[in-house]
């Protein structure tokens, strides 16, 4: 495979006669890919270190040879490593939920459906995982980028899917000064694969053909080269391999897509996706956490690496002056020099003075406290960048549970603009997860939601609705039971007149393209810890304050609550109230059937005013077809022609020239 990434296209290539090719010619594609490169060669080169030190690569292979000849252990201790892992357990532990709000009052019934299909989509393409691996990109390298894509399925209907992108695999126009790209003529990634698989993209022999010319091809630096970097197998065959290149560009106002290598276009179309408002956007979204001033793009550790440089350097040195030791002696205090530093090494050693010469050891005890004192501040040092003690929870002077909490949300605030950015980067994914929705989810489908083990519902789109199912939702509304509808539907269902007119078709429920949202991200909280907090507050008002039974099993987090509940109000009905019900019931079953009478009238007379305006349009055209009529457009040019008489009436109607008189025109006697 291409990295995983060849096979997210945006969508399916477009009718060649609805569409034209990218006008911009690939000298232009091939000069902004290497102005990239160039431009950004200084950042991507800080980046690869950054990562490195996350992943223990802290010392270079001088650096380890300088350390040696010293007699210096090489000592790592990655400090990075664990902040880089708290924070992203931190994203994990506090994901967030999309939600969507109704952009005009029409919309307001419907924007529950819209967030339950949002929720729905983000599980399947599951997006917590892409938005992780993007964090995790903010916080080391500086950006990465997620893209939007469209699949066909086998039954026709479409698929949404969704692609991480590395940031070692991305290019972007240099200019671009954006954290989130908004500015950026174009974007794009680099994706690696075998021939076989690129010449089937390729639909023409000239798209081929540059398939073939660049066949190994290595990038201008290291960073976009083939991974790993080695091509041949141990057989000792070569493994043909290409580089491709796909980019999203602006053009005219509307974004393009590219493939191409050196040696040619393999395809180029325009970008079929539109937003609620018609405009074309680019599918491939990407997020940094800083930019500087040159317009490199850097994450969070980058502040981090000259104080881990300092740990890791003074622990090596006050591991060796710990394991070294100087010596002051007179020529000839010993026999053997070399055997008396090999011994002077050594825990246990043995060392021979010869009389009357001076021999001490050295001792720098200040010196070796000074440098622990400046190893330990550096430890203080890279303890405050990023996520603190107290964020972490072992502020070990936090008197109790809730002073550890409130001393962790104290200790977000230094990544807060951080956690902002992601959170926009979520915003964006899912507003253009809705656009997608809108335009090539036409067909019916059905959206799972569970809000507990035994409530699990459907939410349908594009479904229709019958009389039966809009008749249930009224009642609902006006406060009915679920049972008594049930009961009342049921009923109206044996009527010979009524029931047949429950399955007619009344309108579409759900359909996207009338749905205009704002989306927006929300919290999601520690349901169980707000749920008992909730419950304890509501023990403590006890004494004060007697509320019924049902009060407290609703409160509670008992896993059969509802079955308690249905008990509890069952056992506490009396004959009088089940009197009641039957006489509540046998009013709801009139008021339902006035409901359906009401619905059916409308529906009948929606269709028999559609049928009088469809036959008196029929006989309007055929008498201005026999040339009995004028058409309306010609009559009001003919009248408006035609001066008021004396009296300030308008004259009698005139029939044109060589058509009959009124009388004629009514036929013989």
């Amino acid at each position: 495979m291409a990295d995983g990434m060849m096979a997210g296209q945006p969508a399916q290539k477009p009718d060649p006669t609805g569409y034209d090719e990218s006008k911009t010619p690939l000298e232009t594609l091939i000069s902004w890919v290497e102005d990239a490169e160039e431009a950004t060669d200084s950042a991507r080169k800080l980046a690869e270190r950054d990562r490195d030190y996350y992943d223990g690569k802290q010392l270079t292979a001088a650096e380890k040879a300088e350390l040696r000849k010293r007699g210096q252990p090489d000592v790592v201790i990655n400090r990075i490593k664990p902040k880089v892992d708290f924070l992203s357990g931190f994203e994990a532990n506090n994901r967030t939920n999309p939600r969507a709000f109704p952009r005009t009052p029409n919309d307001e019934e419907t924007s529950e459906a819209a967030t339950d299909a949002l929720r729905y989509e983000k599980d399947q393409l599951d997006l917590d995982q892409h938005f992780s691996a993007v964090w995790q990109n903010m916080l080391i390298d500086g950006y990465g980028g997620i893209e939007l894509t469209i699949e066909e399925k086998p039954d026709g209907t479409k698929k949404l899917g969704a692609v991480h992108w590395e940031w070692d695999r991305l290019f972007h126009d240099p200019h671009s000064r954006k954290l989130d790209f908004n500015d950026a003529r174009y974007l794009g990634g680099y994706v690696w694969m075998d021939e076989e698989e690129a010449l089937e993209l390729a639909e023409t022999e000239e798209a081929k053909e540059a398939i073939r010319t660049m066949i190994a091809e290595v990038s201008m630096t290291q960073t976009y080269d083939d991974r790993p970097r080695w091509k041949t197998w141990v057989s000792g065959k070569t493994r043909k391999r290409v580089r491709v290149v796909q980019m999203y560009h602006r053009e005219g106002g509307k974004w393009m897509y590219c493939v191409f290598t050196k040696g040619g276009k393999i395809a180029s179309y325009p970008v079929p996706f539109v937003d609620q408002d018609g405009q074309s956007f680019c599918p491939l979204m990407l997020q940094s956490a800083y930019v500087d001033r040159d317009n490199a793009r850097y994450g969070l550790i980058r502040i981090m690496i000259d104080v881990q440089d300092e740990i890791n350097k003074r622990r090596s040195k006050a591991l060796h002056r710990l394991t070294m030791r100087q010596v002051l002696s007179e020529r000839g205090a010993v026999e053997d020099v070399d055997d008396t530093k090999k011994e002077l090494a050594k825990p246990d050693g043995l060392i021979e003075i010869n009389p009357g010469f001076r021999f001490e050891l050295l001792g720098k005890a200040e010196e070796f406290a000074g440098e622990l004192q400046l190893l330990q501040e550096s430890k203080n040092e890279i303890e405050q960048m990023g996520p603190n003690a107290s964020m972490q929870g072992k502020d070990g002077d936090a008197p109790s549970g809730r002073a550890i909490l409130a001393n962790q949300q104290s200790g977000q605030t230094e990544i807060t603009m951080l956690l902002d950015r992601h959170r926009h980067l979520k915003k964006r994914v899912y507003q253009r997860i809705w656009d997608l929705i809108r335009q090539y989810k036409d067909q019916q489908w059905w959206v799972r939601v569970t809000d507990s083990e035994k409530n699990v519902k459907f939410v349908g789109f594009n479904r229709p609705v019958t009389v039966k199912e809009e008749l249930a939702k009224s009642l609902e509304a006006k406060g009915m039971p679920a049972p008594q509808i049930e009961q009342t539907i049921a009923q109206i269902e044996q009527d010979p007149m009524q029931g047949p007119m429950l399955g007619q078709v009344i309108r579409t429920e759900n359909n996207p393209t009338e749905m205009y949202m704002d989306i927006t991200i929300e919290e999601v909280p520690d349901a169980a810890n707000v749920q008992e907090e909730q419950f304890q507050a509501l023990i403590q008002l006890a004494p004060a304050v007697t509320f019924p039974p049902t009060v407290y099993l609703k409160a509670s987090s008992l896993r059969n609550k509802e079955e308690l509940l249905q008990e509890l109000e069952g056992a506490q009905k009396s004959p009088e109230q089940a009197a009641m019900d039957q006489e509540v019931m046998a009013l709801n079953l009139k008021k339902a059937n006035a409901e359906v009478e009401k619905m059916m009238a409308e529906v009948d007379k929606t269709e028999a005013e559609t049928i009088k305006i469809k036959v008196e349009a029929d006989n309007l055209q055929a008498q201005i077809a026999a040339g009995m009529l004028v058409s309306p457009t010609v009559q009001e040019s003919v009248t408006a022609s035609v001066p008021p008489t004396e009296t300030g009436a308008m004259p009698t109607e005139q029939p044109p020239p060589g058509l009959p008189t009124g009388d004629a025109m009514m036929g013989p006697a």
